[in-house]
């Protein structure tokens, strides 16, 4: 197991450490690029989950009675879902594609509001 663990960090080690020879020099200002991937992508797989309670606080504040809310909750918690699956998906393609240069991230915006 140890073995393996081992292997495992010096393929990672040797990934990452040979992964920006592969970017176009002229776009790419040292790394930067990369840098920026890796830590959008990181936000977006990790705050994926706020995108439900946003907007099922978003859909439920346009009821005017409690019925309306309780649909709202529901309505919105159920384009959160799905807004959520969207920002973590993204986020961890941009993790593992983080040495190809973008002109823009997948997910728009490039982080969930956290408020």
């Amino acid at each position: 197991m140890k073995k393996s663990i081992a292997l495992v960090l010096m393929l990672m080690m040797a990934a990452f450490g040979a992964a920006p020879v592969f970017a176009d020099a002229d776009t790419n200002e040292g790394g930067q690029a990369q840098v920026k991937n890796v830590q959008v992508g990181s936000r977006n797989a990790s705050t994926g989950w706020v995108e439900v309670m946003d907007n099922a606080h978003a859909e439920a504040s346009k009821g005017r009675d409690a019925g309306e809310h309780v649909a709202g909750v529901v309505a919105g918690g159920a384009i959160g879902i799905r807004k959520g699956i969207h920002r973590i998906g993204g986020g961890i393609i941009d993790l593992a594609t983080f040495w190809i240069p973008k002109k823009q991230p997948l997910v728009t915006p490039e982080k969930a509001r956290l408020e």
